[in-house]
């Protein structure tokens, strides 16, 4: 818990952020959206089912991490002309990715209750 109180408070090194905890989630996520619209997985419904809950969960937690990058980046030393520009890259990357995701996720979460919906009611 600690470590989260850290990485939401921007105390954690904008490097470790972006590159450790960003990056990997950013691509675990890509994947799955992949997977998704490849339709890779779609025979086994375990699998499927595994891909959309990996999926949501990427799209939950790439906008606490896309704080995290811009409260690092805020606190990142400047000096250097591209120290400047690298926490801007950085603070829009996370912007993108948190927009991208926030909507990935109304959209999985509207698709859920679609097919719930079908499921009660036309049943």
């Amino acid at each position: 818990m600690r470590f989260f109180a850290r990485l939401a408070a921007g105390e954690v090194a904008l490097w470790r952020v972006f590159w450790l905890i960003g990056t990997p989630l950013a691509l675990v996520w890509d994947a799955t959206g992949l997977a998704m619209i490849t339709g890779f997985g779609v025979e086994e419904p375990f699998v499927a089912g595994f891909i959309i809950a990996v999926f949501t969960a990427c799209c939950a937690a790439i906008p606490f991490v896309a704080v995290a990058i811009w409260k690092s980046a805020t606190r990142y030393p400047r000096g250097a002309w591209w120290r400047h520009a690298l926490a801007w890259g950085a603070r829009l990357a996370a912007a993108v990715a948190a927009l991208a995701a926030g909507l990935s996720l109304i959209t999985v979460l509207y698709l859920a209750y679609e097919f719930v919906y079908a499921i009660l009611i036309v049943g």
